[in-house]
């Protein structure tokens, strides 16, 4: 090693012996040319007031090095591939190991946590998009993300979707405490392509009853409806199909017994008795009394009933009325109308 210490003046120099004159001056030569190979170790401070220039004689991995006490480098300057390290030898333009921190960080171009690898967008972790981002301002999360405040998307968000249609949009199973929308829902639609409706719907047909189904709060079922417990109707109820039960049909009211309206039955009426007593459906309706004796009322309990009348047709198809006057056995039958 070479220390270097303060000069002496020239006075002292000049009394030397020559021969040490030229030694020291040939020394001092080559450290200020560079020449010298050997480490040099300033035992000192050393400081400049101008520009410190470090040129080394042949690029290498370490061309720069700060230690600590111990040897243990913790500044490395790369001039092979133009890096600098921090903590450790650098693999990138500008790297630290361990914890750094800046009260602002800008960058031009993507942002890459976790990893050393570039690509065009931004990302936290090292997995790929699957969903063509190409951009810097486009960001990729790999792992959880966790979000204590309020979040703005302006844009459409898709979960399990690679193109999401609509402005919010779940590819898979979805679930939530409450489900809450001021406006219709659309179940089993296809997002993007299925219409909005002013009314809520199960499936994609349209309301054949446009003047009554019309509001948010109107329902359409496109398919079949299966309910196992009880279900209420406080307003009308409309069947254009078949309406079938295996158990009774109860017409009841806090008031009465009774519909409130006519009963019409466009097809055979049986009573009594699960199937037709005649199987060709000869008779318009049935009245079977099952192991018993099949009992009718036909009249009131209102004082003004005055009795019954059956309007019936002859063989001939002209019509006839049948009564029931009092104390006579069998019913009179005339051409006398009922009303």
């Amino acid at each position: 090693m070479l220390y270097c210490t303060p000069p002496r003046p020239w006075f002292i120099i000049n009394t030397m012996n020559k021969k040490y004159i030229v030694s020291l001056l040939v020394v001092l030569s080559l450290v200020l040319t560079g020449v010298a190979n050997a480490a040099s170790t300033i035992g000192t401070n050393m400081s400049t007031t101008g520009t410190f220039t470090v040129t080394p004689a042949t690029d290498s991995a370490t061309s720069i090095r700060f230690q600590n006490a111990a040897g243990t480098n913790y500044f490395i300057a790369n001039s092979t591939s133009s890096r600098i390290g921090i903590g450790a030898a650098p693999s990138t333009v500008f790297e630290v190991q361990g914890t750094a921190s800046a009260s602002y960080l800008m960058t031009a171009n993507s942002l890459q946590v976790a990893g050393v690898a570039s690509v065009a967008y931004s990302r936290f972790g090292t997995d790929a998009t699957g969903h063509s981002l190409a951009a810097t301002q486009d960001v990729l999360f790999s792992g959880l993300t966790e979000f204590n405040g309020n979040a703005f998307f302006d844009a459409k968000v898709g979960i399990g979707d690679t193109g999401p249609s609509t402005v919010f949009e779940v590819q898979g199973t979805a679930s939530a405490s409450y489900f809450f929308t001021q406006n219709t829902i659309q179940v089993a639609g296809v997002p993007g392509a299925t219409a909005s409706v002013a009314y809520s719907r199960f499936g994609t047909a349209t309301t054949g009853h446009a003047t009554d189904i019309d509001a948010s709060n109107d329902l359409l079922l496109t398919g079949a409806l299966e309910v196992d417990g009880n279900a209420f109707f406080d307003s009308k109820a409309s069947v254009s199909g078949n309406f079938q039960t295996s158990g009774r049909v109860i017409a009841d009211t806090a008031a009465s017994h009774s519909f409130q309206g006519d009963l019409r039955v466009s097809s055979n009426l049986i009573i009594g008795a699960a199937a037709a007593s005649s199987s060709a459906g000869l008779y318009v309706a049935e009245f079977v009394g099952g192991t018993g004796t099949a009992s009718f009322y036909f009249g009131g309990t209102n004082a003004s009933t005055t009795g019954s009348c059956f309007q019936l047709k002859s063989t001939t198809g002209a019509w006839i009325y049948m009564r029931f006057n009092q104390s006579a056995t069998t019913p009179t039958l005339s051409t006398i109308r009922c009303q």
